[in-house]
């Protein structure tokens, strides 16, 4: 046991001579600042006020845009966006998946709801949820819009109620309402009572930027009277274009306008070839771009 101590002794002593020979304390280890947790990030800020945009590229699809900027750090994410307003009905909550930076506008699409005719009052507000981008937790911030665009929409859309209350303008349906004459189709557009009472006049049917439409000679103006529940005008169709790339970045395609005169006022409206009618539209251009020997949408 005396030998042990001893032995003891002797390298304890050797240890503190060397420490005094090279000036080198024992090193420690050192402590590590755990990284945060993806549940521990905070979601960014979101200013209180945004505007709202009117983008001719969604007017097909009724959507309008939403920009709200972030007001902090770290980069976030929009996972959803709702947005009540006095001129539309709501528009549901929007799942998206949108990058948030501080200081930068993020550009959110939300659809519209119904008109409401006459507006109401009040603000249009967005309630838009973010997260961090490697975060987990959510937050909702409630952002009053600038809505001068909603106005002018529901202005429009409002007025345009007013006619397709009266008379509702549609292609007809089925097969036999569709006769190809050599490059072109024969069918009707057809006019169809609505909860209104008002007389209603068509006064010009117009195609688009791939297909002409003309009525017949002679077919316009026609009135649906208040006592009519249906009326029809006999038009033919041809496409006007052919090529692939105008039918792949048309966005109003199947889309067509029509004018009305109700209670004294020319309104614009715009109805949408559906179902089979849309088939035979597409056929349509198919047989157009086979004859101009132009790629069609279907080789590509």
């Amino acid at each position: 046991m005396r030998d042990a101590a001893v032995v003891a002794g002797l390298l304890a002593g050797a240890l503190a001579a060397l420490t005094a020979c090279t000036g080198d304390a024992p090193s420690v280890p050192a402590l590590s600042t755990p990284a945060p947790t993806a549940s521990a990030l905070a979601p960014p800020t979101i200013a209180s006020v945004g505007t709202i945009y009117r983008q001719r590229t969604l007017e097909a699809e009724r959507k309008v845009e939403v920009r709200v900027t972030a007001r902090s750090e770290p980069r976030g994410i929009v996972t959803s966006v709702s947005m009540t307003s006095p001129y539309f009905s709501s528009s549901g909550t929007v799942p998206t998946n949108v990058l948030l930076i501080n200081g930068d506008e993020s550009r959110l699409r939300v659809p519209l709801g119904a008109p409401v005719c006459p507006a109401g009052q009040g603000d249009t507000v967005a309630t838009v949820e973010v997260r961090a981008k490697e975060g987990v937790t959510l937050a909702a911030t409630r952002v009053t819009l600038e809505d001068a665009a909603l106005q002018e929409i529901n202005a429009e859309e409002c007025a345009a109620k007013v006619a397709t209350d009266a008379a509702q303008p549609s292609f007809a349906t089925g097969d036999d309402a569709w006769v190809a004459d050599g490059d072109t189709l024969a069918t009707s557009v057809t006019l169809t009572r609505g909860s209104s009472q008002a007389p209603a006049t068509l006064t010009r049917l117009q195609g688009n930027v791939i297909f002409a439409l003309e009525p017949v000679e002679g077919a316009l103006p026609l009135t649906l009277s208040a006592d009519q529940e249906q009326a029809t005008v006999p038009v033919t169709v041809r496409a006007d274009r052919c090529d692939a790339h105008a039918f792949a970045e048309s966005k109003k395609t199947y889309v067509f306008p029509a004018w009305f005169e109700v209670d004294g006022e020319e309104i614009a409206v715009e109805y949408r070839a559906t179902g089979g009618a849309q088939e035979r539209l597409y056929e349509l251009f198919e047989a157009c771009g086979e004859g101009n020997d132009s790629a069609s949408i279907g080789g590509q």
